[in-house]
């Protein structure tokens, strides 16, 4: 439901002000209102300022970091936003994408002569997916943090106590999977998962703070009608409504993609409830409107829903999805095809 961070003035809807969340750097100060990934009044947003400003502040050559959340959450900005604020913010930051290599090129890239964790220095290196790396990355990752942490605590050569050491880089990982639901079927990731949890941060999707969802929709829309060159849009109390009580499946990233339809299908003027995507108008349907629905375009966005929603449980995997969905992995496939032709919204990797 929608929270008391909501309420009504005028007839319209009214937002009350918002915690400042604005992050010292040493030397600088960063006004975080700018990124979408802190915006919002929910614990959890004032939780993750807090803790990127902690871990920003810590440059000892063994921290490592773990954002743990769902798709479509922002956490390589989370991750860009923690090296800016750290006092080593002019050194290299390095995305790695843990799905579109394979193991020996992965372990080049990283662990191979020139590769990052030898030519990174004090900069950053972020990998978008812990628990789909391969396993002797994952246990290479897991000994490679180990001897940092030991070199730090025994005072060797690395120490930290000596003057002029060289600390190497900041490792930021994040996973989409609860730590415990990895556990029986991928004991080596859960491992470094658990290695990991000190200094880790749980990222709740958008359906656990709601109070959150009025202010990221007003940030993106403001953010996506100066991109697209509109006029000014206003959200109705009506459509903020609907837009805060539906479960977002794909997070910031399904909200954003539903503003954008809708400020694509209108002039300047209010977004109502009509110009929503229907799976948010009807998600909660208890009676048919008089005007009327859309019987086809309502059960293709379930299907597209609930297709979505396994391929995020199975980590993208056609077959684990199918098998959840009761379908023939060619079936989905054939889906897949015909939604992504459609609008481009899925694209699920092969079986």
């Amino acid at each position: 439901m929608i929270s008391e961070a909501l309420g009504r003035a005028n007839g319209s809807l009214t937002l009350k002000p918002r915690p400042a969340l604005t992050l010292v750097g040493t030397p600088r100060i960063f006004s975080l209102d700018q990124y979408e990934c802190f915006i919002g009044v929910s614990p959890n947003v004032t939780d993750l300022k807090q803790f990127i400003s902690v871990q920003a502040s810590q440059q000892n050559p063994e921290k490592a970091t773990l954002l743990i959340a769902e798709r479509g959450l922002r956490q390589e900005q989370i991750a860009r936003m923690l090296h800016q604020a750290s006092e080593n913010w002019a050194q290299p930051f390095f995305a790695v994408n843990a799905h579109s290599l394979d193991s020996e090129a992965l372990h080049s890239l990283l662990f191979g002569p020139k590769g990052m964790v030898e030519t990174c220095q004090e900069g950053t290196i972020y990998i978008n997916e812990l628990t789909r790396l391969p396993a002797i990355l994952q246990q290479r990752f897991a000994a490679y943090i180990e001897e940092q942490r030991w070199r730090g605590f025994s005072g060797g050569r690395n120490s930290g106590s000596l003057v002029g050491h060289k600390t190497g880089p900041r490792l930021i990982f994040a996973t989409e999977y609860n730590p415990n639901d990895i556990k029986a079927e991928n004991r080596i990731g859960y491992g470094l998962v658990e290695l990991l949890k000190p200094a880790g941060f749980i990222i709740k999707p958008l359906r656990e703070r709601s109070e959150d969802i009025p202010y990221l929709a007003n940030f993106l829309l403001a953010r996506i009608v100066r991109r697209l060159g509109k006029g000014q849009h206003e959200i109705t109390s009506g459509a903020m409504k609907m837009l805060a009580d539906y479960s977002w499946d794909a997070n910031i990233d399904e909200l954003e993609s539903a503003l954008e339809s809708a400020v694509n299908n209108t002039q300047p003027q209010q977004i109502d409830e009509t110009l929503l995507p229907s799976r948010v108008r009807y998600a909660a349907l208890k009676s048919i409107p008089t005007t009327g629905i859309d019987l086809p375009q309502m059960v293709d966005d379930f299907e597209r829903n609930l297709i979505e929603t396994a391929l995020r449980q199975t980590g993208n995997n056609q077959t684990k999805a199918s098998a959840l969905l009761g379908l023939r992995v060619q079936t989905l496939n054939m889906k897949l095809k015909r939604f992504k032709e459609k609008d481009g919204l899925l694209d699920g990797d092969e079986a």
